[in-house]
């Protein structure tokens, strides 16, 4: 796993002074699975894994996986409307490639998602399937992600 998940990992633990028994425990995981993704024993944790880490710490996968410091204008949640100076797109074919697949899954699962819900999944998958070579579209966490977060989006039929 890459260096900038464990830092961030490590950066929101010290901040709610938390250890890393007690960050498995609130996240629900098994005695060292923290320590292991630490470690780099864990090269490619699981989707569930992250984000039980990450309600753990009270932030987002995307807040863990974004390599880019966040005392440095990386992925910032948009505050007062207006658009932050973000990471800067590295890779346009993984965006238009991630974009046209999830548009896919939305369309096949019949979703009904806003404009916003479907651009922070698109910024989610694209994150975290460009952390690792090779970068490609990771359909398994692109799944998991729609699932999890439109599982009451489904589209009613009209009368």
């Amino acid at each position: 796993m890459a260096s900038g998940l464990k830092e961030k990992i490590i950066e929101r633990m010290e901040a709610k002074n938390l250890s890393i028994a007690e960050l498995e425990r609130r996240a629900g995981l098994s005695i060292h699975s923290v320590r292991n993704i630490l470690k780099g024993r864990i090269k490619k944790p699981s989707a569930q894994s992250l984000q039980a880490i990450a309600e753990a710490l009270e932030c987002s996968i995307i807040d863990l996986i974004n390599s880019s410091p966040s005392k440095e204008g990386g992925y910032a949640p948009e505050s007062h409307g207006r658009i932050r100076k973000r990471s800067p797109l590295e890779y346009p074919d993984l965006m238009i490639n991630c974009s046209e697949k999830i548009l896919k899954l939305i369309t096949e699962k019949k979703l009904r998602v806003s404009v916003d819900e479907y651009l922070e999944v698109l910024k989610k998958v694209y994150f975290y399937s460009s952390r690792e070579e090779p970068r490609k579209f990771d359909m398994r966490f692109a799944e998991w992600l729609i699932e999890s977060q439109f599982d009451d989006h489904k589209a009613t039929p009209k009368a």
